[in-house]
């Protein structure tokens, strides 16, 4: 009946006779173009006002000044009942026509709804966090051997009273042999005897073992691992998480060697790492060594020993501020380790000027700590001229440390890095993070990637 309703429409317009009448046609046109110009500016100028971003104002604009189905049989009528002239409805018809041909393809160069699925207008990360807000964060488990490792972090992150954690647990499992997809919510009265027991009480006795510093809430997802990173991304948009835990797709042995290596979890971290609304860690478990930061971590005669290497940029601005509200512990001490290239800058480039800029602020309380609102912090400077040099220092400080915080660079070009990127396995590790992750380097040092 659609498809009748635009067909008898439409046959009832003559284009060959559309300027028969100009007072119908000029009429018709002015009523048009201002009703389009008056909804789209309304509209533009209210939502980009809210900070919303240029393109999805425009997007959003043109979107709310589509005609289509609505419009066809209120012309049509407005016609019959002749309080429009023929002029008039030939021109409005025509110009419906033009609108729903033109406005979809300009609103899909603007938006891509699938890319910008999960964006939010928020900065949703650690660094844009107020001083005294919870840190929420989404920790995702694919195996029992991703519990220790996830907890061992979480403890390490400092919950306090004025910040405390609430962390929400996603259990993903792949879909077998079911035709829908499966979300449970584990309520903790309900936990005792069913089929994930094991390890959402790994994560109750987390939560039991800082009481009142963290609240722990268990999800299990069961869906095919093409779909696996809408369920962490829907749940990192609900929850408004500032940051995402997820293991990497490796597991190592005493000796160094792969034990597993599991290819669907790293095409899952690439996909979330290209749609999360939030930060990402991806949280490289060498020889267990998150399971010994558990286990330090809970002893006061023990320390554990964190390393930051600060090259520049924002993923390595929320990396360093991840670690400073780690060293807030006592019982970790941080070192922070940047890297420089030893040459001026350019002061010509704004965008260089002003990511230093931002680089200098975020390292400002680190390199003085006169508030003595962090724990033991040691502030040094490397100056590395080129990539092979920047590979040295990382390997020698991943001899040094129990954990090495990294930001994301890839793609990043920096004198630092320079000829790195040639040689990454993971670009989803960036390069320095790749070097910590290679096969190569023996050492027992978890690494936290950031983005």
């Amino acid at each position: 009946m659609l498809s009748l309703l635009v067909t008898t429409v439409s046959m009832r317009v003559d284009p060959m006779m559309l300027f028969a009448d100009p007072a119908g046609v000029k009429f018709g046109a002015t009523v048009g173009v201002v009703t389009f110009l008056t909804k789209f500016i309304g509209t533009f100028i209210t939502s980009y006002h809210s900070k919303m971003p240029l393109k999805d104002s425009l997007a959003f604009a043109l979107i709310m000044t589509s005609k289509g189905i609505v419009e066809l049989p209120v012309f049509a009528t407005l016609k019959d009942i002749k309080i429009i002239g023929k002029s008039s409805f030939r021109v409005l018809i025509i110009g419906i026509l033009l609108n729903s041909t033109l406005v979809p393809i300009l609103v899909k160069f603007l938006y891509d709804p699938i890319s910008r699925k999960y964006a939010g207008y928020q900065k949703r990360n650690i660094m844009h966090l107020e001083p005294d807000s919870e840190l929420r964060i989404l920790a995702c488990v694919h195996k029992p051997e991703n519990v220790d490792a996830l907890i061992g972090f979480l403890n390490a992150t400092c919950p306090t009273e004025e910040s405390p954690n609430v962390v929400y647990v996603l259990h993903l499992i792949e879909l077998i042999g079911r035709v829908a997809p499966v979300f449970i919510i584990h309520r903790k009265e309900m936990i005792v005897g069913s089929a994930y027991e094991n390890f959402i009480m790994a994560f109750n006795q987390y939560e039991q073992n800082n009481d009142g510093l963290v609240t722990m809430n268990a999800f299990t997802a069961i869906s095919p691992p093409n779909m696996m990173h809408e369920d962490i991304c829907t749940m990192a948009l609900d929850q408004q998480t500032s940051l995402i835990l997820l293991p990497f797709h490796r597991k190592w042995s005493t000796d160094g060697s792969i034990v597993t290596q599991n290819n669907a979890i790293r095409k899952l971290n690439c996909s979330v790492l290209e749609t999360a609304p939030c930060s990402i860690g991806i949280l490289i478990d060498r020889d267990n060594a998150s399971t010994r930061m558990l286990t330090k971590s809970q002893s006061r005669s023990s320390g554990y020993n964190i390393c930051t290497i600060f090259v520049g940029g924002k993923n390595d601005r929320e990396a360093l501020t991840l670690a400073k509200r780690m060293s807030k512990d006592t019982r970790l001490s941080l070192t922070v380790t940047r890297f420089l290239s030893g040459e001026e800058g350019d002061e010509d480039n704004f965008m260089l000027d002003w990511e230093g800029m931002l680089d200098d602020q975020v390292l400002k309380d680190v390199k003085h700590n006169q508030t003595g609102e962090y724990g033991e912090i040691m502030y040094m400077e490397e100056i590395v001229r080129d990539g092979p040099e920047a590979a040295e220092i990382v390997i020698s400080i991943a001899h040094e440390y129990d954990l090495v915080i990294v930001g994301r660079n890839y793609g990043v070009e920096s004198v630092q890095t320079q000829g790195l990127s040639e040689w990454t396995e993971f670009p989803e590790l960036g390069v320095i993070g790749d070097l910590l992750a290679s096969t190569d380097l023996r050492s027992r040092a978890s690494v936290l990637v950031v983005q």
